[in-house]
């Protein structure tokens, strides 16, 4: 082959996996960054293609070329992955694994199509064939992953570290079987009946480890959903509580607006003007220590009951919202997220026995919701890409509720000080 058709070749094996690769990513990812990093990192992911791919086909010789620049592509596009994607760790792992499982059955099934369809077709359109083929089964499978699949994944915590190592360990042998196979499949020249066994053997072997698999996942899904109801039932237990002392106080306060009156109207009678000055004043602070931070009865409620927390526990507490009294963010993610977030706040407090500031800024800015909360930390506390690496059922709780708006979530430390923002679009 000339020059000008290895690099027309080239060209389109590497927008092929390309574009394999990069929906895969997309749909497996769950996104770290703001959308135009993103993109600058995939979009260098798809020039090292090319150039791998450009590399590979002119300098290398032929049953070296599939090989250097699918391992190149695809461990590239792998660390862009771990990178650009906010899960655990672990889970980033298995899922681009069992990528690569996929990917690995889909060439080889390419490469035996072409044995059995063009057998003698020229180098060119033997590329183009396994392309086409290669093609179609990723993308239907990538379909079938995003309508059903999916929405699975996206519910279960990727810090269930045990569980992720294990299936990561199992989908790595597949892995590892698949692309000694595939290398066997690319060395034939031709269809080898021991070869095409063991394939088949092996596909099938995978789909029921797959079908297992799926079945854990639910059991993991299941397992998250018990934990988050039950979570989210004591959260909205005691702001339940908490309205109800509200409003026990209302009536007791209601209840005593009579006596306040005849106490204001008897200084006024004997002319104690800076009693009476003093009398409203205590009044005042009185009705002022738990005042109404915005119109939205949930956020307020939050706010109020963490206030009286913080008292509590001596710990200063600043608050601002000025989320409105109908918001598209419903009231059990409100609790989820705000309560969750002030929660782990106010423990980090007391168990540091530190005075505060617990600061929590909650904003309406264009379409989306801003949740911020600051607080002192333990100087050990770690984070990994953006999240605590030791994390329990609230922050699982807060990620379940942010995916239902497209969030991002993001904590950082700063001067002993931890900041945790959430940003929902909802």
């Amino acid at each position: 082959m000339g020059t000008i058709q290895i690099i027309i070749i080239a060209f389109f094996i590497s927008l092929l996996f390309f574009a394999t690769h990069l929906t895969a990513g997309l749909l497996l990812q769950e996104r770290k960054y703001p959308v135009k990093k993103t993109a600058l990192l995939w979009g260098s992911a798809g020039i090292f293609l090319f150039l791998d791919c450009c590399f590979s086909f002119l300098y290398l010789s032929k049953p070296w070329r599939m090989p250097v620049a699918l391992t190149l592509s695809y461990l590239y596009f792998c660390g862009i992955f771990i990178y650009a994607s906010a899960d655990g760790f672990w889970k980033k792992c298995y899922l681009w694994i069992t990528y690569g499982c996929v990917f690995c059955v889909a060439l080889s099934i390419s490469f035996l199509g072409c044995y059995l369809l063009v057998p003698n077709g020229s180098d060119t359109f033997v590329y183009f064939v396994r392309g086409v083929i290669y093609g179609v089964i990723c993308f239907a499978l990538s379909y079938a992953y995003y309508k059903y699949g999916r929405p699975i994944i996206r519910e279960i915590s990727g810090f269930r570290t045990k569980n992720w190592i294990s299936l990561s360990i199992v989908s790595m042998i597949y892995f590892i079987a698949f692309v000694i196979l595939l290398s066997k499949i690319s060395a034939d020249n031709g269809i080898n009946s021991d070869t095409l066994l063991l394939f088949s053997l092996l596909v099938c072997s995978f789909a029921i480890a797959s079908i297992l698999i799926i079945s854990n996942i639910y059991q993991m899904r299941k397992e998250a959903r018990d934990e988050l109801v039950k979570q989210n039932v004591e959260y909205l237990m005691s702001y339940m509580e908490n309205a109800r002392k509200t409003e026990q106080e209302n009536r007791r306060i209601r209840h005593d607006l009579r006596h306040h009156d005849e106490r204001i109207a008897a200084m006024a009678q004997e002319g104690d003007t800076e009693g009476i000055l003093a009398y409203l004043g205590q009044n005042k602070e009185a009705s002022e220590s738990f005042p109404a931070w915005c119109p939205n009865v949930t956020v307020n409620g939050i706010l109020r009951s963490y206030a009286g927390k913080a008292k509590e526990a001596g710990v200063e507490y600043i608050a601002q919202a000025d989320t409105p009294a109908q918001s598209p963010v419903a009231d059990v993610d409100f609790v989820a997220i705000c309560a969750n977030l002030l929660e782990n706040a106010l423990n980090a407090c007391v168990a540091r026995k530190s005075p505060g500031p617990i600061q929590v800024h909650i904003r309406n800015v264009g379409n989306k919701t801003v949740i911020a909360v600051s607080n002192p930390c333990n100087p050990d506390l770690e984070l990994e890409n953006g999240l605590p690496v030791a994390r329990g059922v609230g922050i699982d709780s807060i990620i379940s509720s942010s995916i239902k708006y497209h969030g991002e979530i993001n904590y950082k430390i700063q001067e002993g000080i931890c900041t945790a923002c959430v940003i929902l679009n909802p």
